[in-house]
């Protein structure tokens, strides 16, 4: 799991932008304020071989750890016969999704997860055991990353 950052509208940098805001955007633009301006926010789903297999566009200003069961729930892996294959069986994903609410969404599907802690969760975890945070894995943590 995976995001990138890209703007729309490239300036020339220090530049002062001419962005007014006139109406609402239309939920199907994805494009948000965030710091760096006008963006665009991609999350991905790639396989073990880095083949793209979901993705979702958002604004700019919305968390990395919101989409998280958004882009799983977009898999859709054909196989030779039957129903096309929706789950993974392991998650590795960046620190922007360490949530416990996307640890137990992981946990209730089946799905072992391999997630670093950020370094305020590496501060509140040091002194408990940081292996029940990444469910059928060895602990990980941001320092030795």
């Amino acid at each position: 799991m995976s995001t990138s950052t890209a703007r729309p509208c490239p300036e020339i940098k220090g530049a002062r932008s001419k962005y007014q805001k006139l109406g609402d955007e239309p939920a199907d633009h994805a494009i948000g304020r965030s710091r760096g301006g006008l963006t665009t926010k991609t999350h991905l789903v790639a396989d073990g071989k880095g083949r793209a297999l979901a993705f979702v566009l958002t604004g700019g200003q919305v968390a990395d750890t919101t989409m998280l069961p958004d882009t799983l729930d977009e898999i859709r892996v054909a196989g030779a016969t039957g129903r096309p294959r929706q789950r993974p069986d392991r998650l590795l994903a960046d620190k922007g999704y360490p949530s416990r609410a996307n640890r137990a969404w992981l946990r209730e599907r089946g799905i072992a997860t391999t997630i670093p802690l950020d370094a305020m969760a590496t501060l509140f975890f040091s002194s408990r055991s940081v292996s029940t945070w990444n469910s059928g894995s060895a602990p990980c943590r941001s320092s030795s990353i």
